[in-house]
Order: C-alpha cells, then sequence, then structure tokens
C-alpha cells in the first residue's frame, strides 16, 4: 500500500516529538538528579518517548498486525503518561511545610495502581484490533464503560495536576517561581486541550482526525524545558543542600551578612562582617542582635538607634526589592565607619528570619563630602562670576539712585536759600524722591546681598514665583535697556521644597544667558537686544508632580550639535573673556540638588528655552497636576 500523504507527516512530527522527548528526559535527568520534582519531569519525558516511538511506526506502518503488536507492547504509556504528571504536580504545587511523606506515598500507589489497572485494559479486553483512519493504521478501542473510564480517567487526573501548580502559580511570592511555575501549567493546559480533542472528542463525534495526542504532549515536554533554562530547576535544594550552599555563600561574600533566627538571635555572622564591626564571629554566634547592634552606636546616639532605624525602614518597604540604609557605626576600636545595609525577612515556620547585608561606604562617604565642600567653592565662585557680568548695570543703577538723591537735595538747598523766613518751604516732593531713591538701593543692596552672602542649605517650602520675581526685578535694574525682561503665567501657589538662594542663583544664571544670548552673541551689525520671557506651569513626569519654570529667550539660538554640551562645567561658546562655562553647569547641579532636572531647546537664529522641573512642595502637587492636565487639554483642543 503506498504512503499516504498525512501517514509521510505525521511520522515524521512523531519522530521530531520522540527526540524533543529523549533529550528532555536526559537534559532533565543530568540537571539535578537527586532533586525529586527533576526525576518526575525526567520519566515524564521517557514516557512520552515510548508513546511517540509507538506513534512514528504505526503513522508509517502499511501492516495493521505490527501496529496492534505496539499497542499491546507499548499503550501502558497512555494511562502512565498523567499519572506521573499528577506526581510532578504534587511535588511543585505542596509547600514542603505541609507535605505528608505517608499520605503523599499511598497516593502515588493509589494513581499508580490505577494506571496499571488501565494499562491491562488497554493492552487486553479494550483493544480490537487497527482501523484505517485519516490514511494511517489506528488502534481500534472497543466502545465501552471501560474505555469511559479510562477517557474520564485521563481527563480528571490530567485537570487536577494543572489545578495543584496553578494555585502554587498563583501563591507564590517570588517573579522566578511565578515564570517557571506559568510556563509550565500554560503548556500542560495547551497539551491537554489538543491532545484530548483529537484523540477523544473527535473520535466520539464520528469525526475522522488523526489521533496527534503525542504531538500535543510535546508542547509541554517543551515547557518544562524552557521552565528550567531560563527560571532554574524544578524544585528547591534539598534542606541539607540549601544549607550547604548557604555556608558557603556566607563564607565567600565579600559583604557582611548576619541572619539571625525569630527569637533575633545571631545563627550566621561572616568574617567581613566582623571586620566591619570589629565584633568577631565567636563572640556574635548565638547574641541577640540588638545587643550586637547597641555595642556600635556611636556616641551621643540613641542606644536603639541602629535597631530602630532599620526596623523602620523595612516596614516600609513596599516591594520585594529592598531599599538600603546608611548609618555610622562606632567599632570596638572607636573608629568610625559609615555603612549601608540591606534587611529583609524569610518567613519561617515559628516566624520571621532575618537577614543583613552590609556593605562599607566610608569611603564614598568622605568622598561625596569633599565633593560637595569643592562644589560649595565652585559655585560661589560662580556667583561671582554672575555678578560680574552684571557689574555695569549694577553701578549704573546705583549712579542712577544717587543721582535722584544729589539732585533732590540740591533742590532743597536751593529752596531754603530762597526763603526768607516768612513762611514754611515746601520741600514734601524733594524729601519723597529721596525716600523712594534709598528704597531703591536698599532693595538693589538686599538683591546683591541674596547671591553673595554665603548661607548654610536649606529644605523648606518657599514660593517659586516670589524668587522668579526678586531675580526679574534684580535683573531690569542692571541689565541693559535693549533688554526686555517679561514674566508670564507665574502662579502664586507654585511651591517647592529646597534652598531659595540657591533656585534664585539658578534662574539669575539663566537669564543672564538668555541676555547674552540676544546682545553680546549677536554677530556685528545685527541690532543688539531682544525679549526674555520667563514662565511657570504644572508638569507630570512619569508620577511625579513638578513645577516647570521656562526661561526663552529670541536669541542667536544653539547649533543642535552643541545643545548636548551645554550643561559640561567650562563648556561656552562665548568668547573667552565673557564667561567660563560655568554658569548652565551650576544651573544644572542646583536643579538635581533639588531632585529635579533641567532641559534645553533651542534653534540657530530662533532663540532658546531652558526648563527647569522641580518637584513640588506635597501640599501643592494636586494643584501643580491640575495645572499640567489644564495645560494638556489646552494643547489637544
Amino acid at each position: 500500500m503506498t504512503e499516504s500523504f498525512a501517514s509521510f507527516w505525521l511520522s515524521r512530527m512523531a519522530i521530531a516529538a520522540l527526540v524533543v522527548y529523549i533529550s528532555s528526559a536526559i537534559r532533565l535527568w543530568r540537571l539535578a538528579p537527586k532533586v525529586q520534582a527533576n526525576r518526575l519531569a525526567a520519566f515524564l519525558c521517557a514516557d512520552l518517548a515510548v508513546w511517540a516511538l509507538q506513534a512514528a511506526i504505526s503513522y508509517a506502518t502499511d501492516d495493521p498486525a505490527i501496529t496492534v503488536a505496539l499497542s499491546r507492547v507499548m499503550s501502558w504509556s497512555w494511562p502512565f503518561f498523567p499519572a506521573i504528571g499528577l506526581r510532578l504536580a504534587m511535588e511543585l504545587g505542596v509547600d514542603n511545610r505541609k507535605r505528608n511523606p505517608r499520605l503523599q506515598r499511598a497516593v502515588a500507589i493509589a494513581i499508580y495502581s490505577v494506571a496499571l489497572f488501565f494499562a491491562w485494559l488497554l493492552a487486553g479486553p479494550l483493544l480490537r484490533g487497527a482501523v484505517r483512519r485519516a490514511g494511517y493504521w489506528s488502534v481500534d478501542i472497543r466502545p465501552s464503560l471501560g474505555y469511559s473510564a479510562f477517557a474520564a480517567y485521563y481527563l480528571v487526573i490530567n485537570l487536577l495536576g494543572i489545578f495543584l501548580v496553578a494555585r502554587a502559580w498563583l501563591r507564590t511570592e517570588t517573579r522566578r517561581e511565578r515564570m517557571m511555575l506559568g510556563i509550565i501549567v500554560i503548556t500542560h493546559a495547551i497539551a491537554l486541550a489538543g491532545g484530548f480533542t483529537t484523540d477523544t472528542v473527535l473520535e466520539a463525534l464520528g469525526v475522522d482526525f488523526p489521533k496527534v495526542g503525542v504531538l500535543w504532549a510535546s508542547v509541554w515536554a517543551i515547557g518544562l524545558n524552557v521552565a528550567i533554562e531560563r527560571y532554574g530547576f524544578l524544585a528547591p535544594f534539598s534542606p541539607r543542600d540549601t544549607g550547604l550552599l548557604m555556608d558557603r555563600f556566607i563564607e565567600r561574600s565579600m559583604d557582611g551578612i548576619a541572619v539571625s533566627d525569630d527569637a533575633g538571635r545571631v545563627i550566621y555572622w561572616n568574617e567581613p562582617l566582623a571586620e566591619l564591626t570589629g565584633i568577631p564571629v565567636g563572640e556574635a554566634l548565638g547574641e541577640p542582635i540588638r545587643l550586637l547592634q547597641r555595642s556600635v552606636v556611636p556616641a551621643g546616639a540613641p542606644e536603639d538607634y541602629i535597631a530602630d532605624l532599620v526596623l523602620r525602614t523595612v516596614r516600609n518597604q513596599t516591594d520585594e526589592s529592598p531599599h538600603p540604609v546608611e548609618f555610622q557605626i562606632r567599632r570596638r576600636d572607636d573608629s568610625p565607619r559609615w555603612l549601608q545595609v540591606s534587611a529583609f525577612t524569610i518567613p519561617g515556620d515559628n516566624g520571621d528570619i532575618w537577614a543583613f547585608i552590609t556593605r562599607d561606604v566610608t569611603s564614598e562617604k568622605l568622598a561625596a563630602e569633599e565633593s560637595l565642600e569643592r562644589l560649595r567653592r565652585q559655585s560661589h565662585s560662580q556667583k561671582m562670576e554672575a555678578l560680574g557680568s552684571l557689574a555695569g548695570g549694577i553701578a549704573h543703577d546705583f549712579n542712577n539712585t544717587l543721582g535722584g538723591i544729589v539732585g533732590a537735595v540740591s533742590l532743597i538747598e536751593s529752596c531754603l536759600d530762597e526763603a526768607d523766613g516768612s513762611a514754611p518751604v515746601n520741600i514734601s516732593r524733594e524729601l519723597d524722591i529721596i525716600h523712594r531713591s534709598a528704597k531703591r538701593a536698599a532693595s538693589s543692596v538686599r538683591g546683591l546681598m541674596a547671591f553673595t552672602t554665603s548661607k548654610p542649605e536649606r529644605h523648606e517650602p518657599f514660593g517659586l514665583a516670589e524668587s522668579v520675581m526678586r531675580v526679574i526685578e534684580l535683573a531690569r535694574r542692571t541689565m541693559g535697556k535693549s533688554v526686555s525682561i517679561v514674566a508670564r503665567d507665574l502662579p502664586a501657589d507654585a511651591t517647592v521644597l529646597g534652598d531659595s538662594s540657591q533656585v534664585e542663583q539658578l534662574i539669575l544664571n539663566l537669564v543672564i544667558n538668555a541676555e547674552q544670548a540676544v546682545t553680546t552673541m549677536r554677530p556685528i551689525g545685527e541690532t543688539k537686544g531682544g525679549t526674555v520671557e520667563l514662565s511657570i506651569r504644572g508638569a507630570e513626569v512619569g508620577r511625579t508632580a513638578y513645577w516647570a519654570l521656562s526661561v526663552r529667550d529670541d536669541g542667536v539660538g544653539i547649533d543642535e550639535a552643541v545643545l548636548p554640551k551645554v550643561f559640561d562645567p567650562f563648556f561656552t561658546t562665548k568668547e573667552a573673556d565673557q564667561g567660563s562655562g560655568l554658569g548652565l553647569s551650576m544651573a544644572h547641579l542646583i536643579a538635581k540638588q533639588h531632585g529635579g532636572l533641567i532641559e534645553a531647546e533651542s534653534k540657530p537664529g530662533e532663540g532658546s528655552t531652558f526648563t527647569v522641573y522641580l518637584p513640588t512642595a506635597p501640599s501643592t502637587a494636586a494643584t501643580a497636576t491640575a495645572t499640567a492636565d489644564s495645560a494638556n487639554a489646552t494643547a489637544v483642543s
């Protein structure tokens, strides 16, 4: 008989499935032969390999007697396939702490006994012969109560296995196990749905369709391989192996590691931690960890300062990744150390086990303090440079102020010289000029002091609009008349947290940069001057609410190739005598120190816009978000 198209392709597909099952069984066994779940997964794939071999020969043969003979020898693989799958599901889906070894053994014996019974039925009483089906010789099973019972057993056992693994999938708290179990559940469900439909449902309906359940089962085998390859073993290590692994890990770790039991007594304390704290391993083991923490508390701090800080950090954690906390200790030799600790809990039978991973960050702390001090000095020098660029305007402003005072005094002297004493002299107008001029001078001095006085850093709410107006007032008095400084949309409730003097320095740097873009940076022959516009709007970046301060000019603009470098220290497009390149870098630094960011947009010949995003103070976050939404809605409309 000529081999049919279906017979040809089905036999090749069965051979491919056979290769998948054999390679999977070998791989699963080699990965962890001592782990029960891996052994069961290997046995499952071996069982499927027997089924695939039977199917491959049956698909290809022209002799129905061969099909019948193979069924008598190999049909045991059909009922044992769901039985082994259920045992695997029990291993994966039942919590180690809730297992009853005797009950599991009894269940396993019962499952395999039922499988053995159905194997006898399928190879003997139910086997009627072979029948030509969809182009190949297929096993002909006698319709009976026994076959219906086998179909029900096949479906129920597989569904129960899927249920056990799915329940563990939904309950697990680790991403690795969640992904691993999810792959196994989904691929098992696909294999069952496809195989039961083609081998049982369609046959019961009288549809002449090939029985390809063995091919559908390869989806599950592939799922087992993917789960292992990406997410590790199918089951945890044995308790003994886990203990050895933890011991080796803690011994060889370069970080300090401590573990305390549910009563708070130290059960692990490695050598790196002994070096960090000065507390020897032998002394730490068995001691309450709170007492050990008290022994390294720095002078003047509460005795439970470290314990309370770590406990509060752990309780405030909202996700699976621990947040490190930094604190200073005093070692047994009185030397100070800065430590960074990540603490987390592990659920145990009797309570939570605490684990601590400790790292020495003393050198990083010292380096950060040195960098901060250097930046403070640099910031003060940059302030002087910024005010130096305004020196001409400052002198002009004071000359005008003093000129008004001198003129008013001269008028008073003239009035007094001409008076004959018979009537009082009215000099109220001249006194008003002197008063206003003095207030103007005092205001200029206050503005200068705000930028020249070295003040301690503060972290408090302040009005951003008020800071903008102070800078604008100073700039209008000190910059040339060719520069028009305009304020638009300055919400009174725009409040941010930080140091107002630093933020005003940031704004002044941006205004000076804009002023130079519309004056000194213009080419020779082009009219000097332009407009500098400042505005504030609400913005939302991710889930954080910001107040966005924009400084826009219509100056010469910045080339696209240069734009990414404008915040680099000492980078400038100006002449050597017009700036050091620190203004925008200091603005960037101040924005970053306030938890914000700064962006630049520019096109040559069209001007530039620098936008500073500063996080809103908590009380104004909702207002800023609403302002941002309103702005977005306006833009859309």
